[in-house]
């Protein structure tokens, strides 16, 4: 679903009056936050989807790796989940199942937690996904708010796993593509985010649904800042760019491109397939933080030096139109 759709929906929801409820959907971030007191947090997620592979097992740890994202997202330390499992009962083999589950309990291990229980249905599609949930100090909790002007950008990620994720749906791409897109999905964020304490971080998110740029606007609105992206910095995964130009654009990736174009500004010369890449709606991103400009470049090798495909994609302005610069 799109974002503008979304906030749409959204908005027949009451609001809570409930004081202990920190972070809900007045000001909607990564995940929900409940105060228990004594600066003792309890941070909740839930996300779900159909395959975006075709290996049973891959398809569950990624998404795993996608729910517990928003914890790390928000500086929290899992402590168990939950699945949320909908399949054809009567023609999915219950082994194709099985892998669906034990993708997941893997993800789920190498996090240091445990799938203590959840729900499943008989659905036409299958759709896999985790309740994740987890605590945090209040001190240390990150928000998509606090952007500041001078800050620079730092995303964890390659991009390109929406489009990766279609040309396979139609036969479009070979073996050694979808296997790096693979790899990308299935690591956790959970070294990024421990990386992340050497450093004084002003905003934080990370990149799924909405897109690089999508979830860039986010930040932006609840920073009241704005943001230039440097169209080459970001690392795109293989023949991601070449794809997007042969049409192997998903449905969200084209909203969220809809979506951003009135708040942004594109310097001439940008390649097409390049800006629809930007809009890609990913899956179990990287994580995008807002840092200090004097500690880009070292946290952005600290993740490189951890496996991720980090690199420095722009920086934060004072607000202005349109809300996102992009430049070469």
């Amino acid at each position: 679903m799109g974002p503008e759709d979304l906030k749409k929906i959204l908005a027949v929801l009451p609001p809570s009056d409930d004081e202990n409820l920190l972070v809900g959907l007045d000001a909607p971030d990564d995940a929900a936050v409940y105060s228990l007191g004594d600066g003792r947090l309890l941070v909740a997620s839930v996300d779900f989807f159909t395959p975006v592979v075709d290996d049973p097992e891959d398809f569950g740890a990624i998404a795993a790796a996608n729910a517990l994202s928003d914890l790390y997202a928000m500086g929290a330390t899992p402590a168990f989940a939950l699945s949320v499992l909908a399949v054809p009962a009567s023609t999915l083999s219950l082994d194709v199942v099985a892998g669906i589950l034990r993708g997941a309990a893997e993800t789920c291990d190498e996090a240091g937690i445990v799938i203590a229980g959840g729900h499943s249905i008989d659905d036409k599609e299958p759709k896999f996904g985790l309740v994740a949930l987890g605590f945090a100090e209040s001190e240390r909790v990150y928000r998509k708010s606090g952007a500041r002007p001078g800050d620079a950008i730092v995303l964890g990620k390659a991009l390109g796993t929406g489009i990766i994720a279609t040309a396979l749906k139609r036969d479009g791409t070979d073996a050694p593509v979808v296997r790096a897109a693979v790899r990308s999905m299935r690591q956790l964020n959970q070294e990024a985010a421990v990386l992340l304490e050497g450093h004084e971080v002003h905003a934080l998110t990370d990149v799924t649904g909405f897109g690089l740029l999508g979830h860039l606007r986010e930040v932006c609105a609840a920073s009241d800042v704005s943001a230039r992206v440097f169209a080459s910095a970001p690392r795109f995964l293989p023949e991601a760019i070449d794809l997007a130009e042969a049409g192997f654009v998903p449905g969200g990736t084209e909203r969220n491109r809809a979506a951003i174009e009135p708040v942004t500004g594109w310097e001439p010369g940008i390649p097409d397939p390049v800006r629809t890449v930007l809009c890609d709606a990913q899956t179990s991103g990287g994580l995008l933080a807002c840092v200090p400009k004097h500690e880009a470049s070292e946290l952005a090798t600290e993740w490189e030096s951890a496996g991720y495909a980090a690199s420095v994609v722009g920086s934060i302005e004072e607000p202005s139109k349109p809300m996102l610069i992009v430049e070469e």
